[in-house]
């Protein structure tokens, strides 16, 4: 019984990595927005572009 771990010292262990997953998570989430909003600019820069040429 005494080599158990209490929730708290697991909680105290554990919370720098939780944090970092969690950050991880959301950098991710907003990497992907962005990423999805310059796709799309660089659509209608291209259809913009073949256009004039027309």
């Amino acid at each position: 019984m005494v080599d158990q771990l209490s929730l708290i010292e697991i909680l105290s262990t554990i919370w720098p990595i939780l944090l970092g997953i969690i950050t991880l998570i959301i950098v991710l989430a907003k990497m992907h927005g962005d990423i999805v909003v310059l796709k799309e600019k660089v659509k209608s820069l291209f259809d913009l572009w073949n256009s004039k040429n027309k």
